[in-house]
């Protein structure tokens, strides 16, 4: 999910885009309502954990990394120019607990202190570098810029169990949204060109202007609103063009899109399968997620899809069209034994998982 939605400019161009976008049906779900649940995470306070916005996998150790941090409260805090805004975490839960059918809720404590990061711990898109056991997230800190509060974008690195820093925080694009590491390069998704009124623009034009970038700079940058990344076992990205329903499959190296695959709705955060697939978790009537990002009115759908990358077909795991059970999911992850999908304005997780407990191939 974005860092901004630009308010009304983006409410605005999601209203004149309904007739245009997202019309694509869905077909069955794999995973029935009667097979999923909501799991709740309760922080160290006692408070339920609101917008797992991000997920990520340490397969060799059956755990599942979460970020979060409440986007409404958080900008709602930074508007009000008094206290400095809530701070969220990043989170370890083990995958055996999350499925266990008797788990209704999980106590979760964040792996790092918001005091130990300068403006604070908002994480948003995660990344698990499983060779050196290391978190990447892209954490947004806000200092007070005269009576303002003003939020910086920055690339942060953690022990994946909780240690110290490794390395200083580096500086991302002010649209960062998500990350990847390509053969040891970090590569940062940014959802638009500009962090100022140009953004609102790009919204109500559906202008291609945002991609990813590398180290050294740009690198692709012809993409609507780019929202998640993923790397493919060939080492081309995957990119979420959320504002073109679609997929983008990029050599990371040159940005040249070799697939185009065309989703049920607007992609937001993407994770790999274990058999090569890319899970994206969907947005099928963007209209219903601004107003519920950004206003807190109503619930917003939640369509979770996999896509093979070589033939183009796309499967839907979960789709909930009214957000009834999980609304507005932002991120999903496949496992071993079934599905598990977080939210940027919903409490806990979803957890899906087949009647026997294994996930179908």
């Amino acid at each position: 999910m974005g860092n901004t939605l630009h308010s009304w400019f983006a409410i605005a161009a999601m209203a004149t885009m309904v007739s245009a976008c997202g019309r694509a049906e869905a077909g069955g779900a794999r995973y029935s309502h009667e097979q999923c649940r909501r799991v709740a995470l309760i922080g160290v306070d006692g408070a339920p954990i609101i917008g797992a916005e991000d997920l990520a996998l340490d397969a060799d150790n059956d755990r599942l990394f979460v970020s979060a941090y409440d986007r409404r409260a958080t900008e709602r805090a930074a508007k009000r120019k008094t206290g400095a805004p809530p701070n969220g975490g990043v989170y370890a839960l083990p995958l055996e607990k999350l499925f266990d059918r008797r788990a209704e809720e999980a106590n979760v404590s964040s792996l790092a202190a918001p005091a130990d990061f300068a403006g604070g711990l908002r994480p948003h898109g995660l990344y698990y570098d499983a060779a050196n056991k290391e978190l990447v997230f892209i954490n947004r800190t806000y200092a007070r810029d005269g009576r303002k509060w003003r939020m910086t974008p920055q690339l942060q690195r953690i022990g994946a169990n909780g240690e110290m820093f490794i390395g200083e925080a580096k500086t991302a694009p002010c649209a960062a949204n998500d990350i990847v590491n390509h053969d040891g390069q970090i590569l940062t998704s940014f959802d638009h060109a500009s962090c100022g009124f140009g953004g609102g623009l790009e919204d109500i034009f559906r202008l291609k202007r945002s991609g990813y970038a590398n180290e050294h700079g740009v690198v692709f940058d012809k993409a609507a609103f780019a929202n998640g990344i993923a790397k493919l076992g060939n080492g081309d990205v995957v990119l979420a063009a959320t504002r073109e329903n679609a997929l983008l499959v990029v050599n990371a190296e040159n940005g040249d899109v070799r697939r185009r695959i065309k989703l049920p709705g607007g992609p937001d955060n993407l994770t790999l399968a274990a058999d090569g697939g890319i899970v994206a978790a969907t947005h099928p009537k963007m209209l219903k997620l601004a107003f519920n990002r950004k206003l807190g009115w109503g619930r917003a759908p939640s369509r979770i899809v996999k896509a093979d990358t070589e033939t183009g077909e796309v499967e839907v795991l979960f789709d909930d069209p009214e957000g009834a059970l999980f609304s507005a999911a932002t991120a999903a992850i496949q496992t071993e034994s079934g599905l598990v999908a977080g939210s940027v304005t919903d409490e806990g997780l979803l957890v899906c998982r087949d009647e026997d407990g294994a996930a179908r191939p």
